[in-house]
């Protein structure tokens, strides 16, 4: 008890005062502001109005909302076992002494990860220029006709995911090496000596092993791709992003920025975080029940 009072001392509130403060007023104010901004309607400049739950069901019936929630989801689903498997991937062949050259490996799988978002967008948006870029050059060697890869509906999500993926993929890489180089070497011997093979090693060792960084990869990972904006936005030139490419944090943009709709902005943005909130507050609980420690 006596331990608990010291901690609870007033030199420790005076110490966090700072932090407390920054907390409140970047974080918990903007976030309590936007969720009462999505009950109004609102151009930015004058009185916002009480509305109630009207922007909730204009949403319910905004065709672009329903096409941004299915961009989400798609990009989501395809991009989180994409970038967890082959994270994992390029972690055991790094984390591999008898691999040659691991350095200069290393530095090129988080080559997308130093490099801003906008930045990747700008390099993609060049490599797939359909006149200049050298995506299309080298088809054209192979016969293939040049094509406009980011103005085809069917086949623009895709060059999100990609250029996604090797912005974050330095990050689930980085997180799984740091697991492989923590694990036990103990465990790992033990496993040689019992007669299991590379796979039953692998399966049975090393993967129950780094299930927090599984955990931390997926929580980020998914973190990230549901607000991805910046790649969306650049791949589309930096002008209105077509409807095909629409995903919710470039709704939220257009909403404010295009249509100086702020309150309808915020009700989406609020959706956006309480989705994003409740997964992150889902894998924690599943991390923490993994390791044994009571919530």
């Amino acid at each position: 008890m006596g331990r608990r009072n010291e901690w609870l001392s007033k030199d420790f509130f005076l110490l966090m005062m700072p932090a407390f403060i920054l907390l409140l007023v970047f974080i918990v104010y903007p976030i309590l502001n936007t969720f009462y901004l999505g009950f109004t309607r609102w151009d930015g400049f004058t009185q916002p109005q009480f509305v109630g739950l009207e922007n909730y069901h204009t949403m319910m019936k905004d065709p672009l909302f329903w096409t941004s929630v299915k961009n989400n989801l798609f990009i989501f689903i395809v991009f989180l076992p994409l970038v967890t498997i082959l994270g994992l991937g390029f972690a055991l062949l790094l984390h591999n002494s008898a691999v040659i050259g691991r350095n200069l490996l290393r530095g090129f799988v988080m080559l997308g990860m130093v490099m801003p978002l906008t930045v990747v967008g700008i390099v993609w948006m060049l490599l797939l220029d359909p006149n200049a870029g050298i995506v299309n050059h080298f088809l054209s060697l192979l016969g293939v006709a040049p094509r406009a890869w980011i103005q085809d509906p069917s086949t623009a999500i895709y060059f999100v995911i990609i250029g996604s993926l090797w912005a974050w993929q330095g990050f689930s890489t980085t997180v799984f090496l740091a697991g492989l180089e923590g694990l036990d070497v103990e465990v790992l011997e033990a496993s040689v000596i019992d007669g299991a093979n590379p796979w039953q090693r692998f399966r049975y060792v090393i993967l129950p092993l780094l299930k927090p960084a599984l955990v931390v990869v997926v929580t980020m990972s998914s973190i990230y791709i549901l607000k991805v904006f910046d790649l969306v936005y650049v791949l589309s030139g930096g002008e209105s992003v077509p409807m095909y490419l629409s995903v919710l944090a470039y709704m939220v943009y257009y909403e404010i920025f295009r249509m100086f709709r702020w309150g309808y902005a915020a009700s989406i943005a609020t959706l956006l975080t309480v989705a994003v909130f409740l997964f992150s507050i889902g894998m924690l609980k599943k991390m923490i029940s993994d390791r044994g420690v009571s919530s």
